[in-house]
């Protein structure tokens, strides 16, 4: 018990300091947040946000979200979006300030994202009765992968795969890819870990393969041509992985097969659309 305190209060003292050596300057609140408080989209995917029952947000992307207002000193005014694109929209359009999202090649075009705040494993489910144990026994002559088409998952399986054919399903039909292999017209279907783990139930007896192809990133977005508000998330960014906070929220939230990046070497890597 004295270590597990001892541990919180390490925690909360380097949050303290991190966030404290962060004091916003006049220009990049006025950049932030414009309207006065801190407007952020949360796209409702279950390993960003959820709501709960009394209509709130909760996950990781709320959470950073409500510290990045408290440590700007401004009101915090989040609004809940499904459609991921909707959350771009809004930034686009100057209806939100932040959001939380995969920096995919088509949003890059459109927003900027800091470096990653999380990192999420994509792997393989294949159904009860495969014979297929590990991700090289997948990559066979025969085998057939679906996966979601125009996603970084598609890009990382081409580049993993060499030997299976490749089958496409629209982006979160995975219902659609269950019923391929239900029916044996697909051996085994690409996600992240988390999605796997929440629809798993949906396929009785299929089984998540060890390993993962790679790890695909997610970012806080900000509006383009705003130097100071970019200063500023790329800070705020660093300090909440070096600090835990990102560990600890993913932790509170249970958010399966996600990490938060070694700041070693912080930069973007290829994003899930979504």
């Amino acid at each position: 018990m004295v270590r597990t305190l001892a541990a919180f209060l390490l925690a909360t003292l380097s949050l303290m300091q991190l966030a404290g050596a962060q004091q916003a300057t006049p220009e990049q609140k006025a950049q932030l947040a414009p309207t006065g408080a801190l407007r952020a989209a949360i796209v409702t995917i279950p390993f960003l946000a959820k709501k709960d029952s009394a209509g709130g947000l909760t996950g990781v992307a709320p959470d950073l979200a409500a510290e990045m207002a408290r440590v700007l000193g401004v009101p915090y005014e989040p609004t809940a979006f499904g459609p991921p694109n909707a959350g771009i929209a809004a930034l686009r359009d100057g209806k939100a300030d932040i959001t939380f999202l995969a920096p995919t090649p088509e949003r890059i075009a459109q927003v900027d994202f800091a470096p990653e705040f999380m990192g999420m494993e994509v792997t393989l489910i294949v159904p009860g009765g495969s014979s297929i144990r590990t991700l090289a026994d997948a990559d066979q002559p025969r085998r057939k992968l679906v996966v979601y088409e125009k996603t970084a998952n598609e890009e990382m399986v081409r580049k993993a795969v060499t030997q299976a054919q490749i089958l496409y399903v629209p982006l979160f039909a995975y219902q659609k890819a269950f019923d391929m292999l239900r029916s044996g017209d697909a051996d085994g279907y690409v996600d992240l870990r988390d999605q796997l783990v929440s629809h798993q139930k949906e396929l009785p007896e299929s089984r998540i393969i060890p390993g993962a192809y790679g790890r695909n990133a997610m970012a806080i977005g900000y509006a383009k041509d705003k130097p100071a508000a970019a200063a500023f998330v790329k800070q705020f960014t660093d300090a909440m992985v070096k600090s835990g906070f990102v560990t600890r929220a993913i932790e509170k939230s249970g958010v399966q097969g996600a990490v938060a990046p070694d700041r070693k070497s912080t930069r973007l890597n290829s994003s899930h659309r979504t």
